[in-house]
C-alpha cells in the first residue's frame, strides 16, 4: 500500500520553514553579507537622507570657520588656522564602522532591527571638519576663545552637554600615536529655499599643523577606511608613535623659539 503523501509534504513545509528562518539569520561573518542584509539595506535611505544633511552642514561650517579666520587675521595680522577642511564619511567608510560596531554588539546583546538603528545612531562623525593651528599652546585657547564663542554667535550649538564630550589627544596622543582635539558642534543647516533649518552634527578636530602632516602620512599609509584595509604592524605602529613624539617635541621647541623672537621684535 502506498505510503500517503500527507506526511512527505509536511517534511516539505519544515523544510522550506527551515530555510526561510536561515535566510533571515544575522551573518556577520563578512562585510559582504552584512551590507546586503535585509534589516541593513532600509538604512541605506537614512544614510543618504542624513549625508545630504552632512554635506550641507559641513559646507556651512566650513564656510564660518574661514570667515573668522579672515576676521582674525584682518585684526591681528595673522591667520588663527593654517588649514580648513571637511568631509562627509562615504557610504562604505559609515557601513563598515556600522558592521565594526555590530560585531562588537552582537556578542553581549545580539543583532536585531532596533540594535542596528541605536548602532546607527551612535556613529557620530558623519559630519566632520578639522583645522590646524600655527602653535601647540594656541589649539585649546583657539577653541575656546574664539571658535565656540563666534559659532554660539552665528546660532550654531556649542555646548552639547555630557552626550558629546570632548576628547583630548593633544598631548598624550592614543595607542597609535594620533594626537588632537575632538569636541562637537551642531550646526544650523538650511535645508530648503524657504529658510527652514536643521541642526546637523559635526565632529570638529583641531591639531597643530605638525600633528596635522602626522595625520595626514598615517591616514595615507596605514588605512584606508572606504575598503576597511588597515596595516597592522607592532614595528611601524612603534615607529608611529615615535614620530608622532618627536614632532610633539618639535612643536614645544617652536614655541620657546616663537617666544624669543617676540621678544627680541620688543
Amino acid at each position: 500500500m502506498p505510503k500517503p503523501k500527507l506526511k512527505q509534504q509536511a517534511v516539505g513545509k519544515t523544510k522550506s520553514k527551515s530555510s526561510a528562518d536561515g535566510a533571515e539569520k544575522f551573518d556577520l561573518k563578512t562585510f559582504a553579507k552584512f551590507r546586503t542584509h535585509p534589516l541593513v539595506l532600509p538604512l541605506l535611505k537614512d544614510y543618504q537622507r542624513d549625508a545630504t544633511l552632512a554635506k550641507a552642514g559641513v559646507a556651512v561650517l566650513v564656510s564660518d570657520l574661514e570667515s573668522l579666520n579672515d576676521e582674525y587675521q584682518e585684526q591681528f595680522g595673522r591667520v588663527a588656522f593654517t588649514t580648513i577642511e571637511g568631509r562627509v564619511k562615504a557610504e562604505e567608510s559609515f557601513f563598515r564602522k556600522l558592521y565594526s560596531k555590530s560585531r562588537e554588539d552582537s556578542k553581549s546583546v545580539g543583532i536585531t532591527a532596533d540594535t542596528l538603528q541605536k548602532l546607527y545612531k551612535s556613529i557620530k562623525d558623519l559630519a566632520g571638519v578639522r583645522f590646524s593651528c600655527p602653535y601647540y599652546d594656541e589649539v585649546r585657547q583657539s577653541i575656546s576663545t574664539v571658535v565656540r564663542p563666534r559659532l554660539n554667535e552665528l546660532g550654531h550649538a556649542t555646548d552639547l552637554g555630557d552626550t558629546y564630550l570632548d576628547k583630548d589627544y593633544l598631548d598624550n596622543g592614543d595607542e597609535r600615536g594620533y594626537r588632537s582635539y575632538h569636541f562637537f558642534v551642531k550646526v544650523s543647516t538650511p535645508t530648503d529655499i524657504f529658510g527652514n533649518r536643521e541642526l546637523c552634527l559635526c565632529e570638529v578636530q583641531a591639531r597643530t599643523e605638525l600633528q596635522h602632516v602626522w595625520a595626514v602620512k598615517s591616514h595615507d599609509l596605514l588605512y584606508k577606511p572606504d575598503s576597511g584595509w588597515f596595516f597592522s604592524d607592532d614595528h611601524v605602529t612603534e615607529d608611529m608613535k615615535q614620530l608622532s613624539n618627536s614632532l610633539r617635541a618639535a612643536d614645544q621647541a617652536l614655541i620657546s623659539i616663537r617666544d624669543r623672537v617676540i621678544k627680541a621684535k620688543k
